[in-house]
C-alpha cells in the first residue's frame, strides 16, 4: 500500500515530491499587473527609443500607487532608479521636462555596479522597486560587454536575489542594430545584444521600438518577448509625447485593453463566486459576454495561479477530457 509521499532524505541537494496541489500555488506577485512581477524583467530598446523616459513614467506610478500607462493600477513601493546611462544634468532635465509628480529616488553610481552595493541595498527592505538603466553600461567591467559570461552571471545574481527578497528589478539593455540598416518590423530574443543565455538569466523580457509604419504620431510597440510571466506575443501600441514623454495604450494586438482584461478577471471570479458549481468556458464566456478564447485563456490562468478550481470532465473513450471551472468553497483558499 503506498504512503504519503513526502521530501527525500538524501545528502547533498535538498528534494521534495512535486505538488501542484492546494490554492495559491502559482500566483505571481504583480507589480504591474501584465507588465512586471517580482524578480527581474530586462527591457530591451534601441537608443532613442524612450526607454528611459519608459522607465522614468514607470517608476513614478509605482512610487505613487497610480496607474502605469494610463490604464493599468499598479502596487504602491518606494522606488529606487540607478542611472547609469544620462549623467545627472541630462536626467534631471529630463525629469523637469517630464513634470514628474512622484519623488522617488535615484542614484548616479560610478559604473561598473557592484553586487555587493546593490545586495546591501535590496536588503535593507526599504525598495520595493530598483530600476538599472541600462545593464549595458552597469553591469559590465572594464574591459567587458554584454557578450561576456560574466554579464550574464550578474543577472542570475540580481534575478535570484530579488526573487528571495521579493523585490522587482527592471533593467533595461540594448538591441542589436538592424543588419539592412532600416527600421524594426519586429524583435526577437535573438535581437538582444550580447550572449544567448542572457533571455535565460531573468524572469521576462519586454522589448520598446519606433513603429516603422506608424498609425499615429510616436507609435511605439511594447511587446513581451516571454519567458515566465507576460504572454509572449503580446503586443502593446503606444504612442508617446515629445513635448513631455508622456506613454499611453492606444491599441493591443488581441484588441483587448488591459484595464477591459482586468474588468473581465474581475467578472469571472464575481460570476464563479455566487455558486458553489463549476462552469465550462461556453457557460462562463456567455455569462460575462466575452468571446471564448478570452474566457479560457483567463480562467486557465486563473487556474494555474491557484485561484480558481477546475473539474476535469470525463469524455466517452480516450482523449483529454473537458473542464468545468469554478471557485474554492472560501474565495482563494483550498476546498
Amino acid at each position: 500500500m503506498r504512503g504519503v509521499r513526502t521530501a527525500k532524505q538524501h545528502k547533498g541537494l535538498e528534494i521534495e515530491v512535486a505538488n501542484a496541489g492546494g490554492s495559491q500555488v502559482g500566483k505571481i506577485v504583480w507589480t504591474v499587473p501584465g507588465f512586471a512581477a517580482l524578480g527581474l524583467v530586462l527591457l530591451v530598446a534601441e537608443a532613442g527609443s524612450g526607454k528611459t523616459s519608459l522607465v522614468y513614467r514607470t517608476a513614478e506610478a509605482i512610487q505613487e500607487g497610480g496607474l502605469f500607462l494610463d490604464q493599468i493600477p499598479t502596487r504602491q513601493g518606494e522606488v529606487l532608479v540607478i542611472q547609469g546611462d544620462e549623467p545627472r544634468p541630462m536626467a534631471q532635465a529630463k525629469i523637469r521636462r517630464m513634470g514628474l509628480l512622484a519623488n522617488f529616488c535615484i542614484s548616479y553610481p560610478e559604473p561598473p555596479l557592484a553586487f555587493e552595493d546593490l545586495e546591501a541595498t535590496v536588503k535593507t527592505g526599504y525598495y520595493t522597486t530598483i530600476f538599472i538603466d541600462s545593464a549595458t553600461s552597469l553591469l559590465t567591467a572594464d574591459g567587458q560587454d554584454s557578450t561576456d559570461e560574466n554579464y550574464v552571471r550578474m543577472l542570475y545574481r540580481i534575478n535570484k536575489l530579488c526573487e528571495e527578497s521579493g523585490v522587482l528589478a527592471i533593467v533595461t539593455a540594448h538591441l542589436n542594430k538592424p543588419f539592412d540598416g532600416q527600421r524594426r518590423k519586429l524583435v526577437t530574443m535573438h535581437d538582444i545584444s550580447g550572449r544567448a543565455s542572457i533571455a535565460a538569466a531573468v524572469t521576462d523580457v519586454w522589448a520598446i521600438w519606433r513603429e516603422p509604419e506608424p498609425r499615429w504620431a510616436d507609435h511605439y510597440n511594447l511587446a513581451c518577448l516571454g519567458k515566465r510571466n507576460c504572454k509572449e506575443g503580446q503586443v502593446w501600441f503606444l504612442q508617446g509625447n515629445e513635448e513631455d514623454f508622456y506613454w499611453e495604450i492606444k491599441e493591443t494586438a488581441d484588441q483587448l485593453l488591459p484595464i477591459q482584461k482586468k474588468e473581465l478577471v474581475d467578472r469571472i471570479q464575481e460570476f464563479l463566486a455566487e455558486s458553489s458549481e463549476e462552469f465550462s468556458i461556453e457557460e462562463i464566456a456567455t455569462s460575462v459576454d466575452t468571446k471564448y478564447e478570452v474566457a479560457r485563456r483567463i480562467c486557465s490562468d486563473l487556474y494555474s495561479q491557484g485561484v480558481i478550481k477546475r473539474i476535469p470532465v470525463k469524455q466517452e473513450g480516450r482523449g483529454r477530457p473537458s473542464y468545468r471551472y469554478g471557485i474554492f468553497p472560501t474565495w482563494g483558499t483550498p476546498g
